[in-house]
């Protein structure tokens, strides 16, 4: 009896399969339609905070400075769900705002730790990704170079050219690295993807060779979360051997909601070391607020 029952077993259990591999199939294409429909659409766009900060009493200079740092946070955030071929060279203002907008509200709050990453130590994000420049190798003889070597404002390359006056970037100068490479400087007047921007000129121009400007090691840093409520905001100072990964570390943390409000969630981590001093570049654009 048991040889004739096996077959019915069989067909029994080849059909439930056959059911669940389709119900599978199903999800999994509803899935794929659904990435399709999203494709190129950042998660990290949707549902911003939209508070208002008023940002009059940051002088110009400091303004910049947390723009800056507003990009590069907006740009990491972005790494982390397209890869660099989907990115734009602009990156978006919507959410390079919003950030702004969070770190400006801590920086306008009343808790005593902000004389602390501000006047005391300058906390600012570490140099990464690049905002600010680039540059492009080529050889001493290379075409696209002959009219900067007569201290011409332009290049030999219209296309060249035109991805220069696209982006708002300035020619600062021409560089000889060695004695079969030369390249150009370019700085940007607005903050933007300078990686995505290198690709561009890989891709179109076929500029093998791009340099970005990219710190050593490890350092001083802020770091950004989106959470349910609104932001996340830590305060990172660095210090011990920062060749590869600073040893240690000292932390200011900060929640900001949906309506702006900043709270407080305290510092932890090492010891800060007496000898521990700001950069050179608080000097050249003090933390300072307008009375």
């Amino acid at each position: 009896m048991r040889n004739l029952r096996l077959p019915k077993e069989l067909k029994l259990f080849a059909l439930i399969a056959l059911l669940l591999v389709m119900i599978v199939d199903s999800a999994d294409a509803q899935r794929r339609r659904k990435k399709g429909r999203n494709s190129g659409r950042l998660e990290i766009m949707e549902n911003l905070p939209e508070f208002f900060v008023n940002d009059n009493r940051l002088p110009d200079y400091l303004k910049m400075v947390y723009r800056r740092d507003a990009t590069r946070l907006a740009l990491r955030l972005i790494d982390r769900e397209q890869r660099m071929s989907k990115q734009t060279i602009i990156v978006p203002e919507e959410l390079v705002q919003a950030i702004y907008n969070a770190l400006v509200a801590v920086r306008l709050s009343d808790y005593g730790a902000i004389q602390d990453i501000t006047s005391k130590y300058y906390v600012r994000t570490f140099p990464q990704p690049n905002v600010e420049n680039i540059i492009l190798l080529a050889e001493h003889d290379a075409d696209w170079l002959e009219p900067l070597k007569r201290r011409a404002d332009t290049t030999a390359s219209p296309s060249i050219n035109n991805i220069i006056r696209k982006y708002n970037l300035v020619m600062t100068n021409m560089v000889y690295l060695d004695e079969e490479r030369a390249g150009l400087v370019l700085q940007s007047r607005e903050f933007i993807n300078m990686a995505a921007l290198a690709m561009k000129f890989y891709t179109e121009e076929g500029i093998g060779s791009i340099e970005e400007t990219l710190p050593y090691g490890d350092g001083n840093d802020i770091s950004i979360e989106r959470t349910k409520e609104g932001w996340d905001l830590v305060y990172s100072v660095k210090f011990g051997n920062c060749v590869n990964q600073c040893q240690k570390v000292h932390r200011w943390e900060f929640s900001i909601d949906e309506g702006g409000e900043v709270s407080y969630k305290g510092d932890k981590g090492h010891t800060i070391p007496p000898w521990l001093s700001p950069t050179a570049e608080a000097k050249k654009y003090p933390d300072v607020l307008k009375n």
